[in-house]
């Protein structure tokens, strides 16, 4: 008697459809501490994301970055109108090729952030893989065309990786524009950055405020006599251009005469040659010019970069 009234109560009980689609799995915590540190987006997410696809990393990945990055371009679009005057200027290169960014947030407080620093990095060397394939011996690109740029390990362009930093972030953020410079047989370069960000800097990686790269070359001839090594003058000159910001390199006069003798008694033309950097008194030793300093080492200024984080850039109001 008891037996069938377990089986009518078992008889009674409703049905139970089970399905691989409505069986909830756990969260695998590997897969999970995995996603959030490739992602750096939040557990939370990162576990939704694995319960969406049964703990298949590769499409929780893929589908949770594609809805950051929706997330992230809707914030930069609404945060687009905000002013931007902080953030870093990265150098990235050796003596034969540098490329040089400048990456633009609201505050001080977020340039410091670890997760603005490691994008300032991943753009920089995204920018340098891109021009180093390219022929051109000198680039100049603005932040149009440095968006467009795709990631060469990753299928997001540069301006997805900027929105994606946004919407973790929160403020306006740009890659605003890169320069790269590529030595010729007879020539190296010399970079510098000032001050030097915390942390993240290396011989070939560099962060700060302002950045600089010039081009020189020298004789062999002129080695063997030089005071100073070329490399040691380039960075010395490096510093000089951050800290006295010339405009043009001028040219060399007759002879190596003093720039000054030769304007004496023209104030234009002493104007004028304030923004020239071989009339410029040598930042480091203000007894010579740039120009005797470079007569007395054999040495020439082919060409030159300067970027200050946040400056003024001629024709980009109107762009």
């Amino acid at each position: 008697m008891g037996f069938m009234r377990h089986v009518l109560w078992q008889t009674l009980q409703p049905m139970r459809h089970f399905s691989s689609s409505s069986t909830c799995l756990a969260v695998d915590k590997s897969l999970l501490s995995k996603l959030r540190k490739q992602t750096g987006i939040p557990f939370i997410n990162c576990k939704k994301a694995l319960e969406k696809f049964d703990n298949d990393f590769d499409g929780a990945k893929k589908w949770l970055l594609e809805e950051a990055q929706k997330a992230g371009w809707a914030r930069a679009t609404k945060l687009q109108s905000r002013p931007m005057s902080q953030g870093l200027v990265a150098l990235l290169g050796d003596q034969s090729q540098v490329t040089m960014i400048e990456v633009n947030c609201e505050t001080d407080f977020v340039a410091k952030n670890e997760k603005f620093i490691s994008l300032v990095e991943q753009l920089a060397n995204e920018c340098a893989a891109h021009f180093e394939k390219q022929p051109q011996n000198t680039i100049f690109s603005d932040k149009a065309s440095l968006g467009e740029i795709k990631s060469s390990s990753t299928s997001m362009s540069l301006g997805d990786m900027v929105a994606l930093c946004v919407g973790n972030l929160g403020e306006n953020m740009a890659l605003r524009r890169a320069a790269y410079v590529r030595a010729d047989a007879e020539s190296q370069l010399s970079f510098y950055v000032h001050p030097s960000a915390p942390g993240k800097n290396r011989k070939k990686f560099q962060m700060g405020k302002y950045g600089s790269i010039v081009d020189m070359a020298q004789t062999a001839d002129s080695a063997d006599k030089a005071r100073t090594k070329l490399q040691d003058l380039g960075g010395s000159l490096c510093q000089h251009i951050v800290g006295m910001n010339p405009k043009t390199v001028g040219r060399v006069s007759e002879g190596g005469e003093d720039s000054k003798a030769e304007a004496a008694g023209d104030e234009a033309k002493d104007e004028a040659e304030e923004d020239v950097l071989l009339k410029q008194d040598f930042l480091l030793d203000t007894s010579m010019t740039v120009e005797q300093l470079l007569c007395l080492n054999g040495a020439e200024v082919k060409g030159f970069v300067r970027f200050a984080c946040g400056e003024e850039v001629e024709g980009e109001k109107d762009a």
